[in-house]
C-alpha cells in the first residue's frame, strides 16, 4: 500500500481562512478545488469523491498522509 496518494487521488487539507482554520479539497497532482468549513464535511466530501471515482481518499495532515480509503480495484 503507497505512503502518499497517486496523482489522481483526492485529498483533504486543512488552511487557513481570514480568522479561521478551512479545509480544502483537491487532487495530488492539481490546486485545491473545494473548501469547506468543518473537517467531517471535508472527509465526507473526500470519500463520497473517491467512492465515485474508484481512487483513493486522503487526509493530509502535519505529520504526513493518512490513508482515509481506498476503493480502487487493484487495492489489496
Amino acid at each position: 500500500m503507497p505512503l502518499s496518494p497517486r496523482n489522481d487521488d483526492v485529498v483533504a487539507r486543512i488552511g487557513r481562512g481570514d480568522s479561521s482554520a478551512v479545509y480544502l479539497i483537491g487532487t495530488a497532482a492539481t490546486p485545491d478545488q473545494f473548501i469547506v468549513g468543518t473537517r467531517d464535511e471535508a472527509l465526507s466530501k473526500a470519500l463520497a469523491y473517491a467512492r465515485r471515482e474508484r481512487i483513493g481518499a486522503w487526509f493530509a495532515g502535519d505529520d504526513g498522509f493518512v490513508l482515509l480509503g481506498t476503493f480502487r480495484k487493484d487495492a489489496a
